[in-house]
């Protein structure tokens, strides 16, 4: 029986390491969406909170696609607005209501989408991430761009200023044949 115990506990890492490998998925994600998910601002139009979200959210930066983050890291940044980030961004509860639950309905998620379930995956059982740059699949997908082109870069100055790079981002769309990183033109990975 110890003869077994080493090579069980190598072929369950394997397979530990492998999922997570799917889970985070390959680099080149072409989606035929352009790079939507079904749970991007593009798609939700319709829901009732989409046009409140951009107004509120949207007025100070980036109405973050819903999709990027999973529901508990959005009901967590929603139960914190007094401190969001070092601002006081706090809503009256009507309003946070309806954009919780627009956030909520929108999230990543199971069948929400390509990127969108990956992202699910990749932090499902983890503390729920605050910053989608701090997501695996975010800085999977960005680990290659050196800091001057971002960080150093003052038409940029953070990864978390994705429309500066991705003129599609307000839709949701990230696709990576259509990034262009100022004053450094296409990127081509």
């Amino acid at each position: 029986m110890k003869r077994l115990i080493l090579p069980l506990t190598l072929l369950f890492g394997i397979a530990g390491l492998l999922a997570v490998g799917l889970a985070l998925g390959d680099h080149d994600d072409d989606d035929d969406d352009g790079g939507r998910s079904k749970s991007s601002p593009a798609a939700a139009l319709a829901d009732p909170g989409y046009a409140l979200y951009t107004n509120e959210c949207g007025g100070c930066h980036l109405a973050y696609p819903p999709a990027l983050l999973p529901a508990a890291s959005w009901e967590a940044m929603m139960g914190g607005l007094s401190d969001h980030f070092g601002d006081n961004a706090e809503l009256d509860a009507d309003t946070a209501a309806t954009i919780r639950d627009f956030l909520a309905r929108n999230a990543a998620a199971p069948g929400a989408g390509k990127h969108a379930e990956r992202t699910w995956r990749a932090t499902r059982g983890l503390e729920p991430p605050l910053r989608i740059t701090a997501t695996d699949y975010f800085r999977g997908k960005h680990h290659e761009i050196p800091a001057k082109m971002i960080s150093d870069n003052p038409e940029v100055r953070s990864f978390s200023q994705c429309a500066a790079c991705h003129q599609g981002a307000e839709r949701g769309d990230f696709d990576d044949d259509r990034v262009r990183i100022p004053g450094y033109g296409r990127w081509d990975d």
